[in-house]
């Protein structure tokens, strides 16, 4: 962020009626907060990034590239533009971005409004710090916590604050950990099953690394109390019958990918059809759960 008096009477106007949403992941939303690995062990590092391309444009915010920018001005070539101006892709674009003002040519939207984000950690200091950035729309920092950290976020634009957050978790080197997975009974349509689970996508949609190459699987456990198929996204692995309380070994490795489990034909529960309809479902079959163990790898001595 490049300081100015431009930049200090941007972020001013910015202050004035602002009040705080509480951001929840959803596509719309007018930035986004991300960090990844969600889980890791200690030294491994963590990569903490932002986007507020999502804002969304208008003519009026044209106004910050200066009166000859009060509209967005289609072109054709440089001559069309003012004379600090360039043609970029059908828009005419100042040639140097004013301090305090998003590095993105206007469009057929219009402009970014001003904004300035936040960006802090419980458990260190970001550096270089993320202090009412003003300028990258999108950036990232990486840093290696000593433990589990939330990412906290803060975007203040329009009259209005908006707050995000994320966490990620450190896992020790010893005893191994353990994480349930759930695959609750779901009827898609009149097709009755299980939904799966994406580790490596979060909110239904956005992708998000689940685990560090330093996490592994050692084992896989049916905690179900049925027997059941058990398969994930390689297609290299899988599917693998377990019986209520067997565990395998064939999903160890980094946790990445889509799970899926279903009831295996030969649990005694399979032989009742469920019935689903747009307003009742009728002889569910029964939710399903994998536990799984898992232990961070001994870093390398040099």
């Amino acid at each position: 962020m490049r300081n100015g008096l431009p930049a200090a009477f941007l972020f001013s106007l910015l202050l004035i009626s602002a009040c705080a949403v509480k951001l929840d992941g959803l596509p719309g939303d007018p930035a986004q907060l991300k960090a990844e690995p969600r889980l890791f062990c200690p030294g491994d590092p963590i990569t903490v990034s932002w986007d507020a391309r999502n804002m969304p444009r208008d003519e009026s915010h044209c106004s910050v590239f200066g009166d000859a920018y009060s509209t967005a001005p289609s072109c054709a070539t440089a001559s069309e533009c003012p004379s600090d101006g360039r043609c970029v892709d059908g828009y005419c674009c100042p040639s140097d971005f004013p301090p305090g003002v998003a590095q993105v040519c206007p469009n057929h939207d219009g402009c970014y409004p001003p904004f300035a984000i936040t960006v802090t950690a419980d458990t260190l200091t970001l550096s270089p710090p993320v202090n009412g950035e003003n300028e990258a729309l999108a950036d990232s920092r990486t840093v290696t916590p000593e433990a589990s950290t939330r990412f906290t976020a803060t975007l203040i634009t329009d009259g209005e604050t908006y707050d995000m957050s994320v966490a990620t978790e450190m896992l020790q080197l010893s005893p191994p950990s353990t994480r349930d997975f759930d695959f609750p009974f779901v009827c898609n349509g009149a097709t009755p099953g299980w939904q799966s689970i994406d580790l490596d996508r979060e909110y239904g949609w956005r992708e998000r690394r689940y685990a560090s190459d330093s996490v592994q699987v050692i084992t896989a456990t049916n905690t179900s109390g049925h027997a059941i198929q058990l398969r994930t996204s390689d297609p290299a692995v899988g599917p693998i019958t377990l019986g209520a309380g067997e565990s395998t070994d064939a999903f160890n490795g980094r946790p990445r990918g889509e799970w899926f489990a279903s009831l295996s034909p030969t649990d005694p529960a399979f032989g009742l059809t469920p019935r689903c309809d747009a307003t009742h479902i009728s002889d569910p079959w029964p939710d399903l759960q994998v536990s799984v163990r898992l232990e961070c790898t001994e870093p390398e001595s040099d």
